[in-house]
């Protein structure tokens, strides 16, 4: 599969559909609403898709907006800019297979990052959906949602951040040695 459109299911799709499940199952389950699938279910589905790729798109914008700060911060030390912009323009006849591992990597970030906003939206969510199912144990759910989301978006966090060092020591490294050959 290219690797766009792996990216692009990864990095925004799945993280999308992931996000919007819970909050769907609720206004279905516990409203009248139908999102059309009970006169057009082909309309349904593609208000689903739709909004699945709405959420994810979000998502990879604010992912973005972070990887961006992390490269500001890291210039100094990782020469991002500079290893960047070196690894853009080499021309080489046979590609190595570092830049098949990098794009690997800014594939893994991109997920990351954008699942970093979706779990916990998933988790609110699905705690919204199993409180209304159950309502005597509702604040309980509620507490364990909420503290579901923040250790989930903490974790992506933490992983987008090793995952985007990888890719800068990487980068900086293949331009290194490619400069030398």
């Amino acid at each position: 599969m290219p690797f766009t459109l792996t990216r692009t299911i990864l990095g925004i799709l799945v993280p999308g559909l992931i996000a919007i499940t819970p909050w769907l199952l609720t206004l279905v389950q516990h409203t009248k609403a139908t999102l059309g699938f009970d006169v057009n279910s082909t309309l349904g589905h593609a208000l689903i898709f739709s909004a699945a790729v709405v959420a994810g798109t979000l998502f990879e914008a604010q992912g973005s907006k972070l990887e961006v700060e992390w490269d500001r911060s890291k210039d100094a030390s990782y020469m991002v800019n500079e290893s960047w912009y070196a690894y853009l323009s080499t021309v080489l006849d046979k590609e190595p297979v570092g830049y098949r591992y990098v794009s690997r990597l800014v594939t893994t970030l991109y997920f990351e990052l954008s699942m970093l906003w979706a779990a916990p939206i998933f988790l609110l969510g699905s705690s919204v959906l199993v409180s209304l199912r159950f309502p005597d144990d509702a604040v309980i759910l509620c507490i364990v949602g909420l503290i579901g989301a923040v250790v989930t978006g903490m974790y992506f966090h933490r992983q987008a951040k090793v995952t985007h060092d990888v890719i800068c020591v990487t980068r900086r490294e293949l331009v290194s040695r490619l400069s030398k050959e």
